[in-house]
Formats: structure tokens, sequence, C-alpha cells
């Protein structure tokens, strides 16, 4: 499968106790909307769009973040069309926040953290494969959140909602994910010390850069 193009991957991973938010990079229309928000949801919101804010200032030379508009299925994109598709995911304390610069992008992130009957959920969302794999892993909880994180990603690169997430087949043996609703899935997976991290791109990744 090969679709002709390739692909440039960058992802910030931030802790919201530690984070800063550079406030010099972003619209009076970012800071108004912050202020509707409270508590944990704006500051989320501030850091995640700072760190959209410097990606975008680091690699296409952007002095401000551009304006955001809502996309196709609800999924938040550049109103320019020519910067970098992104996605942004957050679990407890950690947000991550990832830009293509060309293609698109899903992303997923989770704390590692204990599920209460996270083996009824996977009978429940994976499929027989998928669910005999995790079994057969050393640490079972560790791979229920790499396939979770990967189904997860595949379904935000094409604004899918997790009601699908059983439609998303991964194949670790041979690298493959399938989905009845796209054709293309190419991924990066890492665990980084406490957080599953996956990425899902619609053309091949030549170059994956990880920023902390």
């Amino acid at each position: 499968m090969n679709t002709g193009f390739s692909i440039m991957l960058i992802v910030q991973l931030a802790n919201l106790n530690t984070a800063t938010i550079n406030y010099a990079l972003l619209s009076e229309q970012i800071i108004n909307d912050a202020n509707q928000m409270n508590g944990q949801r704006k500051k989320q919101f501030l850091i995640c769009r700072s760190i959209l804010a410097d990606l975008l200032n680091q690699y296409c030379h952007c002095s401000t973040l551009p304006t955001i508009v809502i996309g196709e299925n609800s999924r938040p994109c550049f109103l320019d069309q020519t910067l970098p598709d992104f996605n942004i995911s957050h679990s407890q304390d950690r947000v991550a926040v990832a830009i293509s610069l060309n293609g698109k992008v899903g992303l997923d992130i989770e704390l590692a953290r204990q599920r209460k009957h996270y083996l009824k959920v996977a009978e429940n969302f994976f499929d027989n494969d998928e669910y005999q794999w995790m079994i057969a892993q050393t640490d079972t909880l560790s791979a229920f959140w790499q396939l979770w994180t990967l189904k997860e990603s595949a379904l935000k690169l094409y604004a899918k909602g997790v009601w699908q997430m059983k439609s998303v087949k991964i194949d670790l043996n041979h690298q493959l994910i399938h989905a009845p609703f796209a054709s293309h899935f190419y991924y990066q997976y890492q665990q980084v010390d406490d957080v599953h991290l996956a990425v899902n791109s619609s053309v091949p990744i030549t170059r994956f850069i990880l920023q902390r």
C-alpha cells in the first residue's frame, strides 16, 4: 500500500502541572474562549492551544495561532487548509498535541493506570485475535492500553466515534490496521514513562519527532 506521499509527524507531550502558557502566541479570540471556561478545563484548553501555537511557530513560522474551525464530522482544523493537520489528546493530567506536515493525523494518549474490569472491556471492544494477543502478553494491562490507544488514534484520524472501535482491527504481528471506513493506516506507538501514546497517519510516516 503506497499513497505516493511521506510524512513528518511531530508530537509534544506535556504535564498540566508543569507546562507553561505562552500568551504571546495566542489570539484575543483564544483568550476570550478560555475565559468562558473554568478550572481544569480552562487550563487544559490554554495549554493545548499554547503547545499547538508553539509547534506552528517552530515548524511553520506562524507568529500567532491561526484560526481554528470545526470541520467534517466535528473535527477541529485550521481555517487555512494549507496549514498542518493537528490532533489533541489528554488523559488525566497529561496532554499531547500532534501536527502533520502533510497528510492527516490521529492521536491518543492514556496514562498507565489500573482500570477495573479491563478484561471485560476488551471482550466488548476488541475482536478475538486482539484479545488472545493481549492475554498472551506478560503485562496484559499494558497490552490493553496499547491496543486501546492504537484503536482510538485510528478512529480520530478519520473523525469516527468510539462506538466504532470494534470495527478497527489491529494486527500487531504484521503491523497492520484495518477498518471498513478507510484503507490507509500508518502508526507509531510508544510508551513514554507512564504514558501510552499512539499516532495514526493516512500516509507513511518517514520521520516521527517526540518533544517533551
